[in-house]
């Protein structure tokens, strides 16, 4: 890479001043709380000297949890599968739990799993998930908290770093003590379907502040951060899940938006950034068959630019490797994962267990060099050293939760849906509605995976104001044939889009079941109808551009339902504006 590239990078951000609000003046000390941390690339600890090939291998491993795989592995134990495959991460996967478990509770089972993990290991197990959205979109006990965007709405650095405290108190009670977020890409395309409302903003400016105080907010309470996914997605259309997407954005845009971001969060104390499978091709020359190698297979994205020209010293992990964006470039998933650590990746997510033999003969045949693992192993070294995960003496695997810490979460949860509601449009002044001007309300659901259940708390709150509450999912417009204008006598109609990411995997846009289901709300009064999506925030205007009345709450978690009924009624002032630019002329 050009120096010149980091010059111009480092020039933007010493002239760049993140402004506050009057309420935000006291988050300075939370953004900062980590100002005086070791953030050292070097490990003091010099343990991981001693450790063997394989054992040093491991430490490059985050894989699913797949227990009783493991066992038989093991020769009936974890004990003899960490004796042959001492992995140094496991990724908890609720699905195998319920799959290989049932009819327990997986949080029945979990305590369990992880204190033999951590028993048989050496160090103490990096445990790890994603929970963007909080445990309780996983975990029903724990707290669904609103998403990114609606950090980025609510602008407030202090509740972005109390957010992740949340998230980090009930990770670190189950026993979780490193989180693959916070999202750190800007949604820069509306018919982006993967990232949408998963990502703070698509400007830098408001997201590095939010991400900023994440970052800390989790690091705050002894849980590792992921900044992901390097060089940035939003740009393009594709879906890195199914094939490989890439950041097409000149050198000098790239270098003012996620150049600048992803420098900011690493200045900022970045413990780990996940690769994508995205290409860069602005900053690329090399190939792999003809192709340019998304981040996850790019020696020149990971080590010439973010360990070299960004000068980032921490663990760099890919992205999952049974992901269509890796695939193709390499024979099958074991030679993809073995490359991706080859060209500079330091933790890969989810490989094989044939990826420790393989990296180990190719080691011991100076096919891969030990430099290379050594540089992977002091980074994680460094990191479990900086959080206190380098050493088993008084290592606790949980901590629970007081009761106060339980409220805390409660809090924060709700004063983040408050100040996220946004109003879009409120052409006709139909806000605030009223009981006594016409009590009957039709909600009309959209989205792939709806039930009566998922609105539950929003019929329950506008009942407990005095109205009347029927529930439609996707009301199929020719099911409804003549009876469609029987809708029209409902005295207002809430049209409740959720179409968020993988639901379903493939597009933003709507199709089949939804369509139908919007085509049936469009057919009525637009001037009853109040337009509200609890997901992609451009779902309004490419669906409901007629409706004069527009709200944007971005999560369907049961704080952002009891927020959206305080604005409908004129309990809450809706002051949050777009976190993205909406009136996009490619949606009209």
């Amino acid at each position: 890479m050009k120096k010149i590239y980091l010059s111009l990078l480092c020039g933007l951000l010493l002239g760049t001043s993140c402004n506050r609000t009057d309420a935000n003046k006291d988050s300075a000390k939370k953004e900062n709380v980590e100002s005086t941390a070791e953030k050292s690339p070097i490990a003091k600890d010099t343990s991981w000297k001693s450790l063997s090939l394989r054992e040093k291998i491991g430490q490059t491993m985050m894989v699913v949890a797949l227990t009783q795989d493991h066992k038989a592995a093991g020769n009936g134990s974890i004990k003899g599968f960490l004796e042959k495959y001492p992995v140094g991460s496991l990724f908890i996967a609720d699905w195998y739990l319920k799959e290989k478990y049932s009819p327990k509770d997986p949080l029945e089972v979990l305590p369990e799993i992880l204190k033999e993990y951590n028993e048989y290991s050496k160090v103490p197990m990096l445990v790890c998930e994603d929970f963007e959205r909080g445990i309780g979109e996983t975990y029903s006990k724990y707290t669904h908290l609103p998403v990114g965007m609606s950090l980025g709405a609510a602008a407030d650095t202090a509740l972005a770093y109390d957010s992740e405290q949340a998230i980090a108190m009930e990770a670190r009670e189950m026993g979780f003590n490193w989180l693959l977020h916070p999202v750190s890409d800007l949604n820069m395309n509306p018919l982006q379907e993967l990232v949408v409302e998963r990502s703070v903003s698509d400007d830098v400016n408001k997201a590095l502040p939010i991400l900023k105080s994440q970052i800390n907010g989790l690091h705050s309470k002894n849980v590792i951060s992921t900044v992901k996914h390097f060089p940035g997605d939003g740009v393009t259309m594709r879906n890195q899940h199914i094939v490989t997407t890439a950041n097409s954005l000149s050198k000098e845009e790239w270098m003012n938006s996620f150049g600048k971001l992803f420098k900011g969060l690493i200045d900022g104390g970045a413990a780990s950034i996940m690769v994508g499978h995205i290409q860069l091709p602005a900053f690329q020359t090399q190939k792999i068959n003809g192709q340019l190698p998304p981040a996850t297979l790019s020696k020149e994205l990971m080590v010439d630019m973010l360990k070299n020209e960004f000068n980032y010293k921490g663990v760099i992990i890919t992205d999952a490797l049974n992901m269509g964006g890796c695939a193709g470039y390499y024979k099958n998933e074991l030679e993809v994962s073995v490359q991706c650590f080859a060209a500079g990746a330091d933790v890969v997510l989810w490989p094989s267990l044939a990826y420790m033999d393989t990296v180990e003969a190719r080691i011991l045949r100076g096919e891969i060099p030990m430099e290379r693992l050594d540089d992977a192993v002091e980074r994680v070294w460094a990191m479990r050293e900086r959080f206190g995960y380098n050493k088993k003496e008084n290592h606790t695997i949980a901590t629970p939760m007081t009761d106060a810490d339980k409220a805390f979460v409660k809090k924060t949860g709700a004063a983040v849906a408050d100040k996220a509601i946004t109003v879009v449009e409120n052409s006709d002044n139909l806000l605030p509605i009223k009981a006594e001007n016409g009590k009957r309300i039709a909600l009309i659901e959209i989205g792939e995976q709806m039930t009566v259940e998922k609105f539950a708390v929003t019929k329950r709150e506008l009942e407990s104001r005095g109205f009347s509450v029927d529930i439609f999912e996707n009301p199929h417009f020719y099911a409804w044939g003549y009876r469609i204008d029987s809708l029209n006598n409902y005295d207002k109609i809430l049209v409740c889009f959720e179409n968020r990411y993988f639901h379903p995997l493939g597009t933003c846009l709507l199709k089949n079941k939804e369509s139908f289901g919007v085509w049936t709300a469009n057919m009525l009064d637009p001037k009853k109808k109040i337009a509200i999506s609890y997901a992609n925030p451009y779902s309004l205007e490419i669906y409901e551009g007629i409706v004069p009345t527009k709200i944007n709450a971005y999560s369907i978690d049961t704080f952002t339902q009891k927020s959206v009924v305080k604005v409908l009624t004129g309990e809450l002032e809706a002051t949050a504006t777009s976190p993205v630019k909406l009136n996009n002329p490619m949606l009209k």
